[in-house]
């Protein structure tokens, strides 16, 4: 030790046994007992974890055994999308372009195939986090007090998030939550979601009666669970920075 403090995260970037190139997170944790590399599901990037007690160089080493198996788990997730100008994000099931414009007026809509954005570019992706987090609470909301007036069921508090592993929640006490992002997929999509969640205020469990009773609040059930299954991974790519190598570089 020279006495000079450490990074406690940084990434490297390594060559995969297919040729291709990804960039590894590595962040050292007090918590952690040994070595780990894992697949960040939201953005499938790889983190290699490393424990108080191990050096990053045996990380690496830990890390270039591994090589095989990072690529086999890789090879599914598609590279992130950041919201800024010129790229193409979904809306609806509906691809729409990224215009910013310049302006000390900030404003966002839609139009034509484009999602214009006026003000400072720096805040960009933050406007569009926005917006869709708004779009999606409007869409969700509209659903939302449909179904349940059509099940005679009240519920309790509405929140719109960016969950990481359920797409949505209803609590025992009627309290629905949501991810915006569904509000990219398809519009048959959220009409099953919200069917789901809302199917909740009156039974709190998978039973028959409770797949009844969303088959009576929406007529995608089977389509828009199928869609979730096989394509939702891939909402959580939208609105991310594609990872950077940070720190010294040892590759």
């Amino acid at each position: 030790m020279n006495g000079t403090k450490q990074p406690s995260e940084r990434s490297v970037e390594i060559k995969l046994g297919s040729g291709k190139t990804t960039i590894i997170k590595i962040r050292r944790s007090s918590r952690a007992r040994r070595l780990a590399l894992r697949i960040l599901p939201s953005t499938g990037q790889a983190e290699l974890v490393l424990p108080r007690h191990v050096s990053e160089q045996e990380g690496v080493t830990f890390l270039h055994q591994k090589i095989k198996w990072l690529d086999q788990r890789l090879i599914k997730y598609l590279k992130p999308v950041p919201f800024k100008d010129g790229e193409t994000v979904p809306f609806l099931g509906e691809p729409l372009i990224i215009f910013h414009l310049n302006s000390i007026r900030r404003d966002i809509y839609r139009e034509k195939g484009r999602l214009i954005v006026t003000g400072p570019k720096v805040r960009l992706s933050k406007a569009i986090h926005g917006w869709y987090r708004r779009e999606g609470g409007a869409e969700i909301t509209s659903r939302v007090k449909e179904k349940s007036e059509m099940l005679g069921r009240k519920y309790g508090r509405l929140t719109i998030r960016d969950t990481k592993s359920r797409w949505g929640s209803c609590s025992s006490k009627g309290n629905l939550n949501f991810s915006w992002r569904v509000v990219m997929a398809p519009p048959y999509v959220l009409d099953y979601l919200v069917a789901h969640e809302v199917a909740h205020l009156a039974e709190m469990n998978h039973s028959a009666r409770f797949w009844d009773i969303v088959e009576s609040l929406t007529d995608e059930l089977q389509r828009g669970r199928r869609w979730l299954r096989h394509n939702g991974h891939e909402l959580h790519r939208y609105g991310v920075e594609p990872p950077t190598v940070k720190g010294r570089e040892s590759e």
